[in-house]
């Protein structure tokens, strides 16, 4: 999920594409920028036996990617992170007990990675200054963090408790402390497809029912009550979502298309932009300039970036399989497929 919508830089290289390539950038804030490359080159993630499922970056423009595959002896998880010149690293999780990471979460120079060990949530945080992974304090009495999200001024987490129920709590101090979890009574056996806070008070939470039924509950007192918001009738989910304020972004689904979908209203209201391909994730820079992957015909990768209402492909290299999320920091994005990284700045 993204940082902090509103907060980012547009890397030189995407702004070009954004403001179509060599013309002079007045209107983008910035000078005049020619358009040298229009593609990126993958990069094999360093376990390529693990696939990578989340990723995040920070305002400092590190990134984090990981992911868990699971065999009869367990669950293995792997993480890695890239440095601001799009190197990654290998970043070793605890090997203490088996681990299950399933969500990572940015905000400006720290991420958290969540998930279970047996029994228990699992929550480290990762200092992007250091380079350095520690263990924090989840909510207590959970048995696996399900959903991470974190902006410049808040991060949420759910969780899950003994008895099977979704459980909310957020965190002004980048995961150091959290609220006491709040029972999502109504997300119980659903899966959460969408989650972002705009603020400590304000979240959204988009569900998924066993009969495929998509609905979307917002807080605006930071968990205490919830309401469902009413979505267009043509969704059928909804993902990638990232909200400053009152101001969102996200991934919507039809039975026939990807929609990039806008909101100033905190969900109330959407305005929509058609995408030319099947879209898994997008990552925004701001309210306006987003990126977007997913999958051309014949499952080969895509890439796109969107300004206001236009979409502008990137070609991909060396990317063997469609991608499955994406990230930004403020003059770096990164995505993920199963076993590929593509980053922009590519490595030097």
């Amino acid at each position: 999920m993204s940082p902090a919508l509103g907060h980012f830089r547009v890397p030189a290289r995407l702004i070009a594409l954004l403001c179509l390539g060599a013309v002079a950038l007045a209107s983008c804030g910035t000078s005049p920028v020619v358009v040298k490359k229009t593609h990126l080159n993958g990069t094999p993630a360093i376990s390529i036996s693990v696939p990578l499922s989340s990723i995040s970056c920070t305002l400092n423009d590190v990134c984090v990617a990981a992911g868990t595959a699971t065999d009869s002896a367990g669950p293995t998880s792997v993480a890695e992170f890239s440095s601001p010149k799009g190197n990654w690293f290998d970043l070793s999780l605890p090997t203490t007990s088996p681990t299950l990471v399933s969500s990572v979460a940015c905000s400006g120079a720290e991420c958290l990675l969540g998930g279970s060990s047996p029994g228990h949530d699992l929550l480290l945080t990762f200092d992007s200054h250091g380079h350095t992974l520690a263990s924090v304090t989840p909510p207590p009495d959970g048995i696996g963090v399900t959903a991470l999200t974190c902006n410049a001024t808040a991060c949420g987490l759910i969780d899950t408790s003994a008895t099977g129920e979704p459980r909310f709590s957020v965190s002004s101090d980048d995961g150091a402390t959290w609220t006491n979890p709040t029972p999502l009574a109504w997300a119980k056996g659903d899966a959460i497809t969408a989650f972002a806070c705009g603020s400590t008070l304000q979240c959204a939470v988009g569900v998924l029912s066993v009969s495929h039924e998509f609905s979307l509950y917002v807080t605006t007192d930071g968990g205490a009550t919830w309401t469902v918001r009413t979505t267009p009738l043509s969704w059928t989910t909804l993902a990638s979502l990232s909200c400053v304020g009152q101001r969102c972004v996200g991934l919507a689904s039809t039975n026939g298309s990807s929609l990039l979908v806008r909101s100033k209203t905190f969900t109330r209201t959407w305005k929509s932009v058609k995408l030319a391909q099947p879209s898994s994730a997008l990552a925004c820079f701001s309210f306006n300039q987003c990126v977007v992957v997913g999958q051309r015909p014949s499952a080969k990768p895509w890439l796109a970036t969107v300004h206001d209402n236009s979409a502008t492909d990137v070609d991909l290299r060396y990317v063997p399989s469609p991608l499955l999320g994406v990230a930004c920091g403020s003059k770096v994005c990164a995505a993920i497929g199963v076993t590929t990284l593509v980053t922009d700045p590519a490595p030097a």
